[in-house]
């Protein structure tokens, strides 16, 4: 059986930091990159999407992690110190809607979820056959999936200052989880295994087929940033990343929707 060829002196690095839903699919990319780069290593940090952004603008690693976009603050910092970045979008996942498995309600529209999510309705009675008053959860605004779901869901408007605030996927599915009436959110890529229920939304659950199709309607792009004229190692490890046989394959077999190929 053919061994792989065992790294030389001149290991390069390649930094990544960020989004902890990229991360995942980071994971078993690099992995699969190094088998066949022995002489490249790719150290992975999470943290959040902002300090993806953060950290490549500030030159603290090579490709920052974002599965949102970049918080205005991190924009004015970027724009006074004449710092740029790339983005490069490899895939698309859905934001789920995710209730406790004992609330009836299967079904919501975005207009309910607005008026949900921004406090105009507080009681399950108003949307549905279920009584009690509506817990809201939500992500820290650090993080990479508040940006995208209050954006599509909340639009212009705040999410609602009683909502209860998380900062990670378990926190999260440890309140839903223990709550008949608590509502949430989370990347559908989170949803295999969790102790919680997503809901539809608008008539559409968030399937591959759907996000797929765009039927369900809070899609989120998760993209790879750099600063502008990145080195060649790293020009290389985004081509990986885009090639239809190579990472996007991945990228399908990790339930994400893919920017190339089927």
């Amino acid at each position: 059986m053919p061994q792989a060829p065992a790294p030389s002196d001149n290991v390069q690095y390649i930094q990544l930091r960020g989004s902890s839903t990229v991360l995942r699919i980071m994971q078993s990319i690099g992995s699969q990159y190094m088998d066949e780069h022995p002489d490249v290593r790719l150290p992975l940090v999470g943290g959040g999407t902002s300090v993806g952004y953060k950290s490549v603008l500030d030159g603290s690693c090579d490709i920052g992690m974002a599965s949102g976009q970049c918080s205005p603050e991190i924009d004015v910092w970027a724009e006074k110190n004449k710092y740029a970045y790339e983005a490069v979008t490899i895939a698309v996942d859905g934001i789920a809607a995710i209730v406790n498995p004992a609330n009836p309600i299967a079904d919501l529209s975005l207009d309910q979820l607005h008026d949900i999510f921004t406090g105009k309705v507080t009681a399950w009675s108003q949307v549905g056959k279920y009584s009690g008053l509506i817990n809201v959860v939500s992500h820290n605004p650090q993080l990479g999936t508040y940006d995208p779901w209050k954006r599509q869901v909340a639009g212009k408007d705040y999410i609602t200052l009683q909502a209860t605030v998380v900062s990670g996927h378990q926190e999260l599915f440890r309140l839903i989880s223990a709550d008949k009436n608590a509502i949430g959110y989370v990347n559908a890529t989170f949803l295999k295994n969790a102790t919680v229920k997503a809901i539809a939304i608008n008539g559409y659950l968030p399937t591959y087929q759907n996000i797929k199709s765009e039927s369900y309607p809070v899609r989120n792009p998760l993209q790879l940033l750099t600063r502008p004229s990145p080195s060649a190692e790293v020009k290389s490890y985004l081509a990986y990343c885009l090639d239809a046989s190579k990472g996007q394959a991945l990228i399908k077999n990790a339930g994400l929707v893919p920017v190339n190929g089927d």
